[in-house]
């Protein structure tokens, strides 16, 4: 034992050595003067740093809010951020405390710069709706350092060397400028979350690109003429902040591999009360509050409903994940009449019909109890009733239907033409339980209606007549299946939505078409929800 621990001093000794030789020639091939000059030109501040500066941000926010890498990277082309870095780095290095102060003064304006400039563009822009481009920079983890440290080495050895400097500075902003543009965008919506955590990603990449710069510089002889001393200083300097970075970063990631494990674990759990084969997951969302229990919104699409449904997930779900699970577990019947798309769909609606009628439900509650004389045609109702007003004078007969979870629109339709046929003297309007109206389907890249479609318009029409209503917005909706560009979906989910409005214009209803086309978070809705789902059109109330 001891001779193997002999040999490995010995061979760590002789590794060492071997390095020093290695970048001491690699140092002698260098003009480290010309390289610090170069350096300090390229960190001072100028009109042109600013204005790209601030353009750069412009185009970076921008791209946030449309949630388009390209339009980022395209930013990330014309920042000029590189420059007091690369300068801070080697000011570092060469411990030049007045260069120092010259890159940080310079990085200070350019951050400055483009914070307000981002804040401003999102205060002024209706799009403020929080995208993942925007979400993936407000949590920072190790992984992030890992980028920036790499980033930063790349950065100093392409000034070193005087070669590919462009290049490289697009890695080195694409870790600075974004989560710059995303700070202005938290301020700018209120969100000192958003804001906080984006700014801590920007301090972070910064102190790792210039340290790194400062190492791999003093690799390259740089500084050298420092004594020990200060080389003692500046490599306990460089492992301290390291390492007080590394610890909330690792944290950090820990969190977020808990967090998806956890999604991962509550997905798989959710159908295991549910024996029904056909039972689907709608919708899901998971959060983490601090110091709270785990939040559990879902919504499951069965034909049976499970009481305890919900207690069997909580107490599974708190054994596997380790902590106290809230779960708030809706539970919407299918029938045959419609299908588990649709139905998911439907809860996907922002608005109710159920304005229109809440007068007219007031006044039949007290005025159909007054009028249930009729046993002979209450009789004949398969249903509960909410209200009714029975008139057997004038042989009328309102009937307000109570909801029910297996009916659909279609069939207290044909509810109320049996009704109509089995009392021929009698005028019967039977009125549906307020709910959403069901999609109404188009095959792919098609904006006619189909004849399924005119089933379902025709039975949607039906209902509106009777809750009522006569303004109403058409929201059509395109999948990215068959053509994929932009705008030929904005315009095919247009004309889908025109289509129908037009049919309901025929039948008397108000109708405002509306094509709905969110590009930036599409793709993710579609792998959750299924491209047919976006191949339809939504019947809401008018604004």
């Amino acid at each position: 034992m001891a001779f193997d621990k002999t040999h490995a001093v010995e061979s760590l000794d002789t590794w060492r050595r071997q390095a020093r030789v290695f970048f001491k020639r690699l140092g002698r091939k260098i003009d480290h003067e010309a390289v610090v000059d170069h350096a300090c030109e390229e960190g001072q501040i100028s009109g042109r740093y600013a204005f790209m500066a601030v353009m750069s941000c412009a185009i970076a926010t921008l791209g946030l809010l449309l949630s388009s890498p390209a339009v980022i990277i395209g930013a990330m082309l014309i920042s000029p951020l590189m420059g007091p870095i690369m300068l801070m780095g080697f000011s570092l290095s060469i411990l030049d405390l007045a260069a120092l102060r010259r890159a940080i003064f310079t990085m200070a304006l350019g951050v400055v710069a483009a914070v307000t400039i981002s804040f401003l563009i999102v205060r002024l822009s209706p799009l403020t709706e929080i995208t993942p481009e925007i979400i993936a920079r407000t949590r920072p983890n190790f992984f992030d350092l890992l980028v920036a440290i790499f980033s930063g080495l790349a950065g100093g050895y392409a000034v070193i060397q005087r070669k590919g400097e462009t290049i490289v500075g697009v890695a080195i902003a694409t870790a600075l400028m974004p989560p710059l543009a995303v700070t202005g965008y938290g301020l700018a919506v209120g969100s000192m979350a958003v804001a906080g955590g984006s700014f801590f990603l920007f301090m972070t990449n910064l102190l790792a690109i210039a340290l790194s710069v400062t190492v791999l510089s003093r690799l390259y002889g740089f500084g050298a003429n420092h004594g020990s001393r200060s080389t003692m200083f500046q490599s306990a300097m460089v492992l301290a902040v390291f390492a007080a970075l590394s610890v909330p970063l690792g944290i950090a990631l820990r969190d977020i591999a808990y967090e998806a494990t956890a999604i991962n674990t509550v997905k798989d759990a959710l159908l295991d009360p549910f024996d029904d084969n056909e039972a689907r997951i709608s919708d899901v969302s998971v959060q983490f509050p601090k110091r709270e229990d785990i939040r559990v919104d879902a919504t499951i699409l069965t034909r049976t409903r499970v009481p305890d449904a919900a207690s069997q997930l909580t107490a599974e779900l708190t054994k596997r994940l380790g902590r106290p699970v809230d779960i708030n577990l809706g539970q919407v019947l299918i029938n045959e009449d419609k299908t588990l798309e649709a139905e998911a769909f439907l809860r996907m609606a922002d608005t109710s019909i159920a304005a229109p009628l809440r007068a007219e439900i007031s006044r039949l509650q007290t005025f159909g109890e007054l009028r249930q004389t009729e046993t002979e045609l209450r009789a004949a109702i398969p249903f509960e009733l909410a209200a009714a007003d029975i008139n057997a004078d004038a042989k009328t007969a309102t009937l307000m239907a109570a909801p029910h979870d297996g009916l659909s629109i279609s069939a207290y339709r044909t509810m109320e033409t049996g009704l109509q046929t089995n009392f021929p003297e009698w005028k019967i309007r039977l009125v549906p339980p307020v709910s959403e109206l069901p999609l109404i389907n188009f095959d792919n890249g098609e904006a006619i209606l189909s004849p399924a479609g005119e089933s379902v318009l025709g039975d949607s029409i039906w209902a509106l007549r009777h809750w009522s209503v006569t303004d109403v917005e058409t929201v059509g909706y395109a999948s990215t299946a068959g053509e994929l560009r932009r705008f030929d979906n904005q315009t095919l989910a247009y004309r889908r939505a025109a289509a129908v409005a037009e049919r309901l214009t025929q039948a008397g209803i108000t109708a405002t078409p509306i094509g709905e086309y969110r590009a930036y978070r599409q793709a993710a809705d579609e792998k959750q929800l299924g491209y047919q789902r976006f191949q339809t059109v939504l019947i809401r109330p008018g604004s």
